[in-house]
């Protein structure tokens, strides 16, 4: 900790205190520094005490980026159908007065950050399974460190009262940066080192199915008959199942093996004091940065052949499929018009090409555009949710007949989930291959896309291929 950056937080800590005292409200003092990159992000997460049970991880490997964050510093919650606006309204009250110090460099990678998640629905699962996962929830967290590439910033957060003294909040904020800074400086553990630091949890498992499959399988039939009179053009039907454990999932192991094994996916991993939501997810929702919206249109899947020829036949023959061109269409027709009030120009792929995962391969046609300066990325992400990959189309029929047919409440899985700044900048996914964990019990679901030409075995199928990576993941713990 340099007498430099000292001497700032107490100057910034004074102009915090006395603005609470004018405005007789908290008001947010942000102090960021330049860190050393960690080899492994998430190793951070262990050098830093939690004592309030929330925390953030977020990484996408092939990107070289990642968040760790720890504490929560203030909430901003929304519930309802004005959940994304009372986020975002909540967001902008607490940066409106904010008083913010860099040492770092690039900006970008400085000031506060955002994260957490929406539920599927409007009002969510707020006393069920997802208990503790209200309908919108972004966390401010106490302390995180962005890391891209080479470069990183730990920033630290704390919301200063009308009542507390300017130089008591300076000395507590200088301490927590220069023990986070400590644990931060060094390069941490491998991924083979993480791994074997791990004690091994292998223990015998059951798991029962949330929607028995004679039921799913009616209700594919029902959906397709209501596709073949009108009535819908694709429906997203999802199932699920419980993994129960003889001694608790270890979540951090659990996020090292998934972002082992799908580097190109975006690994995150939400933990409260009621449980945890974990997932390695491919789909982007939206991601903002300089005016610049990049999202892009996931549907149509196929599995991986058991041989290099195979596979390649198995890929050509998913580009040539009328069922899954037919159902990708729907999603990238969806997203352009959802985009077009709010950008000024929009490029959309000509051609879908192919998303290749370690045991299933999409069809994914990206689509970028200029968003008008009025709108961000939290009024994108309101707009965008939920696409036809993850509920149907059109959305309110669809909508309407998920909530008769899939008999349980969807919770965060499919649900936005990701990071905002101070700015309205930042990036969200759509929560898919992901587990609900409590303890020794981990909540799975997958879904398929439901057109006209749907087989029932075949969905099934894709489903079993869709529930594979977490299933995997936790039953190696």
């Amino acid at each position: 900790m340099t007498p430099e950056l000292e001497s700032k937080v107490r100057v910034h800590a004074a102009i915090a205190a006395r603005r609470a005292r004018d405005r007789d409200h908290p008001v947010l003092l942000s102090v960021s520094l330049p860190a050393a990159a960690r080899e492994d992000p998430l190793t951070l997460l262990e050098n830093t005490s939690v004592t309030d049970g929330h925390s953030f991880f977020w990484q996408q490997p092939a990107e070289r980026f990642a968040i760790a964050a720890s504490g929560a510093a203030a909430f901003c919650t929304g519930h309802g159908t004005s959940r994304f606006a009372e986020v975002a309204a909540a967001r902008d009250l607490i940066m409106r007065e904010a008083v913010c110090a860099s040492l770092v460099p690039d900006l970008s990678e400085a000031g506060p950050r955002f994260v957490g998640g929406f539920a599927f629905a409007p009002e969510g699962d707020v006393d069920g399974p997802w208990k503790g996962f209200p309908p919108g929830r972004l966390v401010l967290p106490r302390v995180h460190v962005t890391q891209r590439g080479a470069a990183a910033a730990l920033t630290c957060n704390a919301m200063v009262d009308a009542s507390d003294v300017a130089d008591e909040i300076a000395r507590g904020l200088v301490g927590e940066l220069a023990r986070i800074e400590a644990a931060a400086r060094g390069n941490g553990c491998s991924d083979q080192a993480l791994a074997e630091s791990y004690e091994t949890t292998t223990a015998r498992y059951e798991a029962a199915a949330a929607q028995p499959l004679p039921q799913w399988r009616e209700a594919v039939v029902e959906t397709v008959a209501d596709i073949r009179a009108g009535r819908l053009r694709k429906l997203v039907l999802a199932r699920g199942c419980t993994v129960r454990s003889e001694r608790p999932f270890g979540c951090a192991r659990l996020v090292h093996r998934l972002r082992q094994s799908y580097p190109d996916c975006t690994t995150f991993w939400i933990h409260t004091p009621l449980g945890d939501f974990v997932g390695a997810t491919p789909e982007v929702l939206a991601s903002l940065s300089g005016g610049v919206v990049r999202t892009a249109a996931v549907a149509g899947s196929i599995g991986r052949g058991t041989s290099p020829e195979v596979d390649r036949a198995m890929g050509i023959a998913l580009l040539s499929s009328p069922k899954e061109r037919d159902e990708h269409g729907i999603v990238v027709s969806a997203i352009e018009s959802t985009l077009a009030p709010l950008c000024a120009t929009i490029d959309v792929a000509q051609e879908p090409r192919l998303l290749d995962l370690d045991n299933v391969r999409h069809l994914v046609t990206p689509i970028t555009g200029r968003l008008e300066a009025r709108h961000d990325l939290l009024d994108l992400v309101e707009r965008l949710h939920p696409t036809p990959a993850v509920a149907g189309h059109p959305c309110g029929a669809a909508l309407e007949v998920l909530n008769r047919r899939e008999r349980f409440d969807r919770g965060w899985y499919a649900g936005p989930v990701g990071w905002t700044d101070g700015s309205g900048e930042g990036e969200f996914v759509v929560a898919l291959r992901s587990a609900l964990v409590r303890g020794a019990d981990a909540l799975l679901y997958a879904g398929a896309g439901i057109v006209a030409g749907s087989d029932p075995d075949a969905e099934i199928a894709e489903t079993r291929l869709k529930l594979q990576p977490m299933l995997s993941a936790l039953l190696e713990l």
